[in-house]
């Protein structure tokens, strides 16, 4: 008997040696499929590598993105390699559009304070700063001139033939440096007060980056807020009227940096003119056949800029 139950007790603690086996056996099996699980969580599928213009378009989404001026710049290096395509990409007129918006934006700071420049150099008492601002005024001014030629490129890629395309949408992440609501700067520059390096250096940062945050509040419709929210949720279609008259609005702008008030070059003003005359048309023919009152009104005062403009490139 002694026996017969030894020999079951051995076999009972043999199954129960071999189950607690098993038991660990499984739990491994679980844990190291968790940790597999977990590794190709963090790892995952490995994106594609961009090449082509998808490259070039990504590269300068990520220089805009960052918000600074140098960074702006580097994004229009990148832009500028897409816009003339040909034949046209799917990123072609992704760069047009965001070129566009970023010349538009520095185009308008920069006039702003090269406009503040002049001002005080009218206004200021002190004999030795007035020079000195009227040099800035021009350096300020050339800066803000040569973008309104990259602007008139691309507006007129954007408008060939008086019309615009209807699928335009602005592609890119809002900028990640918020640039100040305003420039205290440029008030003691009108004020014809010196202002520090530091501070001047500021200025002619601080000046393109807001203008830029102003066109892409008017570009997506409403003001830097709303611009930040719908850009950061992807793509924003454009409507291609509103966009054409900004075009042309933008463009005019421009142009009057070349006129007689400021650097004077006849040539490059009339050039100008012209592309703003065609956007003007695309804007006309995209809006509709009754535009709100806003829209109108701004289309009235563009065509009779222009035509005022034209009359006056005549007798330079």
């Amino acid at each position: 008997m002694k026996t017969r139950l030894a020999t079951l007790f051995t076999r009972a603690e043999v199954r129960g040696t071999s189950d607690r086996g098993r038991q660990r056996s499984g739990a491994c099996r679980l844990v190291l499929a968790g940790a597999a699980m977990a590794l190709m969580t963090v790892c995952g599928p490995s994106k594609p590598t961009l090449t082509g213009p998808a490259a070039v378009y990504d590269k300068a989404k990520q220089a805009f993105a960052k918000g600074q001026l140098e960074d702006y710049n580097k994004a229009l290096d990148s832009l500028e390699t897409l816009t003339s395509a040909d034949p046209p990409n799917d990123y072609t007129n992704r760069a047009r559009v965001l070129r566009a918006v970023i010349c538009g934006g520095e185009v308008d700071g920069y006039k702003k304070l090269a406009e503040a420049y002049g001002t005080g150099a009218d206004t200021t008492k002190d004999t030795a700063l007035k020079p000195e601002y009227v040099r800035l005024q021009r350096d300020t001014m050339r800066r803000g001139a040569e973008l309104a030629l990259g602007l008139g490129e691309s507006a007129m890629q954007l408008t060939k033939g008086g019309a615009i395309p209807k699928d335009l949408t602005l592609e890119a992440p809002y900028p990640g440096v918020e640039p100040p609501a305003s420039i205290p700067a440029l008030d003691k520059l009108r004020q014809g007060q010196k202002i520090g390096q530091s501070e001047e250096d500021q200025a002619a940062m601080d000046a393109p980056r807001a203008g830029v945050a102003d066109a892409l509040a008017q570009v997506v419709g409403g003001d830097r807020s709303a611009a930040q929210a719908k850009m950061s949720a992807g793509p924003v279609p454009l409507d291609s009227g509103l966009f054409a008259l900004f075009l042309a609005e933008k463009v005019m702008e421009g142009a009057s940096l070349y006129d007689k008030k400021h650097i004077y070059d006849p040539g490059k003003y009339k050039v100008l003119l012209g592309v703003a005359d065609g956007a003007a048309q695309a804007a006309a023919a995209a809006l509709p056949p009754n535009p709100s009152p806003e829209a109108a009104k701004r289309l009235k005062k563009l065509r009779d800029d222009i035509k005022a403009g034209l009359k006056a490139s005549t007798q330079l």
